[in-house]
């Protein structure tokens, strides 16, 4: 009879919610968490893959550049170039341009969404390498709104997130296979030694010979990963710092391995770090005109030709008052908010974890410890020392964090969600005071999990497609307008939302020389975009009156629009009820919800609230529930004299 095997197969749930982040992605979700998602990656190189207008940022100012172009150039920018081949096919072939709003915003998101799926795989890889159960941490991997929202984003923290990934997977396979290399050594050590008999230490002297050797084992590996990491983000390094470590440390501590291996081993990350490190500098230099192909013909290359951003990154944040144009934050915002507002109940028990922790080495009690040789360890220390170390700064985002989901979620996903142990052989009083346990254990966690998951959900709901869920929409419907008039010039303004990314309105870049016939001419710039953030709208009217006033004056035919939070649409038209200015709505885009400029609830508190039951206006209560609910939108007016 044939031995039966059973199969390790993920539960439907898993495979559900991964799922659930492919369909999310091709929606598309219109939340637009932070301008960083698009002025960091998509507006730079949909502009330059497309010859598209775009609104290059302050980080990738030539002069002293401090974001480099290597990592999102070859997945953002490979996308967008799969996009460019793409639609030239369908532009022969079927006469139709896949080049719309839709597909701008989408491709590299679907690239980066594939790429998260690294993730779960080194996750899986790990735990099954280390006999652990992956089904539960994998589920909440893949629930979690960091995943389903962040990691489907063209952020550069999303990239961290995978790079970091790779890096644990290569760090814990290598330290597993070392613990089991150093003890079979240690073991045929001994037995060499202890044996009197020619033939059977020749035997064992041979076993030993047949050991793999494991001493730079994955150092390319590592050492490519990291120095992509520093790129993307020299942050990375705060993650990098403790697997690197614990890399180097293997097998430290075993007869047969010496400490003259540890330095060696750093030798060997250096020399085999060179090569990323000098391609890197190389694609940053031409990408920023520091170095030209004509240049290196001619062989007119010196040390200044060069440009390497993460030192510029880093002088720049050392620098308090850099970060300050940015928002100054408390120290303490990572550890006490962003990890509980990033992870949620996964968060708490990473805190709790960390106190833990923290108790029993001030108590002495190392042997309590996660060891430098376990994954446990390994895992703890790429949580905790990341985190203090970012707390250092004193600007923090939650995304700043995003990383130690990897961390979190193998040390205390089975918290949330437990997964069934292996049943033993018990008395039958021991069985049933065990199972009593054991199904309190099982129902505490199903409460997690439900509680986990309804949390999940309303965060995806809210920062996939609320949280400034509007202005893609919005964008996207001024693309078609300025289509449609070829010939205005368009002023659009803003207020109390985040920045537009230009490259989707889709308009050719206005620097790019152009031939039609035997003319060569610049299309001109047509777009015109004015922030004025969260400034009081009195002093916006008065911007929108001189902004017409100069725009009549150019006798160029135009037209000005204005995006505008809908909770703000009445003081709008207090501003501009004793003012000339003509201003029409056009339309409302839901949902939207800008945290800046919440809709007013006091009325409707206080009609709630009076003392005398009588005295309540059903149909007031109504109408102010009405609109309230109604101003989460975005309002596009246009505004004439």
């Amino acid at each position: 009879m044939a031995k039966q095997r059973k199969k390790k197969c993920l539960s439907y749930t898993y495979w559900s919610f991964a799922f659930l982040r492919f369909v999310l992605t091709l929606l598309p979700q219109t939340g637009y968490i932070h301008p960083d998602e698009f002025f960091q990656s998509v507006e730079v190189l949909a502009g330059k893959t497309f010859n598209y207008e775009a609104s290059l940022p302050w980080e990738f100012n030539v002069t002293s550049p401090i974001r480099s172009i290597g990592v999102p150039y070859f997945t953002v920018g490979f996308s967008y170039q799969l996009l460019k081949i793409a639609d030239m096919f369908c532009s022969k072939l079927l006469n139709t341009s896949l080049l719309t709003s839709y597909a701008l915003l989408v491709t590299p998101r679907i690239f980066i969404c594939l790429l998260s799926y690294v993730v779960d795989y080194t996750i899986y890889k790990i735990c099954t390498q280390n006999n652990e159960k992956a089904n539960g941490r994998l589920v909440i991997l893949a629930s979690s709104y960091a995943t389903l929202v962040y990691c489907t984003r063209t952020f550069s923290n999303t990239l961290e997130v995978i790079l970091f990934a790779v890096l644990l997977y290569y760090v814990a396979d290598s330290m597993i296979f070392s613990n089991i290399l150093c003890r079979q050594r240690e073991y045929l050590n001994k037995r060499y030694e202890r044996t009197d008999n020619p033939a059977d230490r020749a035997k064992f002297h041979k076993l030993r010979l047949f050991l793999a050797s494991d001493s730079y084992r994955h150092c390319a590996q590592i050492a490519t990963v990291t120095t992509l990491g520093f790129f993307n983000r020299p942050t990375f390094l705060a993650y990098a710092m403790f697997p690197v470590f614990f890399w180097l440390y293997r097998g430290i501590g075993y007869k047969s391995v010496s400490t003259l291996q540890f330095n060696t081993r750093i030798l060997a990350l250096i020399l085999c770090a060179i090569p990323t490190l000098i391609f890197m500098i190389i694609v940053d230099s031409f990408f920023y005109g520091y170095i030209t192909w004509g240049e290196v013909g001619m062989l007119d290359v010196s040390i200044d030709s060069f440009v390497f951003t993460p030192l510029n990154f880093i002088k720049y944040n050392i620098d308090s008052g850099n970060l300050a144009k940015h928002g100054l934050h408390p120290r303490y915002l990572h550890i006490l908010v962003n990890v509980p507002l990033l992870f949620g109940t996964l968060g708490l028990f990473a805190i709790i974890g960390a106190v833990d922790i923290t108790t029993k080495f001030l108590q002495r009690k190392f042997n309590l410890l996660p060891t430098v040789r376990s994954i446990k360890g390994l895992m703890t220390m790429s949580y905790i020392a990341p985190t203090l170390f970012l707390s250092i700064f004193p600007h923090q985002e939650p995304r700043f964090l995003l990383p130690i989901v990897i961390p979190l979620v193998y040390l205390f996903a089975n918290k949330i969600k437990e997964e069934a142990q292996t049943e033993l052989v018990q008395s039958e009083g021991s069985k049933q005071s065990t199972g009593n346990t054991a199904t309190n254990t099982k129902s505490t966690s199903s409460s997690l999990f439900r509680l986990w998951i309804v949390i999940n959900i309303l965060l995806t709901a809210f920062y996939g497609f609320v949280h400034q869920g509007g202005l893609l929409k919005a964008t996207s419907h001024l693309s078609k307008e300025m289509h449609r008039l070829p010939t205005y010039h368009y002023h659009v303004v803003t207020s109390h939302v985040y920045s537009i990314p230009h490259v989707l309105f889709k308009l050719p870049d206005p620097n790019t020389l152009r031939i039609r016939g035997s003319t060569k001419y610049k299309p001109g710039k047509r777009v015109f975009t004015y922030e004025e953030g969260s400034y009081p709208l009195v002093r916006l009217v008065e911007r929108m009156r001189s902004l017409l006033d100069t725009a009549a004056d150019n006798k160029v035919r135009h037209r000005m629009f204005l995006l505008l939070t809908g909770s703000k649409h009445d003081e709008l038209m207090k501003e501009v009820l004793n003012d000339d200015l003509n201003i029409r709505h056009l339309y409302s885009f839901y949902p939207h919800v800008s945290t800046e400029a919440m809709p007013d609830v006091s009325e409707l508190i206080r009609l709630v609230s009076v003392a005398d039951v009588k005295s309540l206006s059903v149909s007031a209560i109504l109408d102010c529930l009405k609109k309230f609910i109604t101003s989460f939108d975005l309002k596009l007016y246009e505004v004439q004299l």
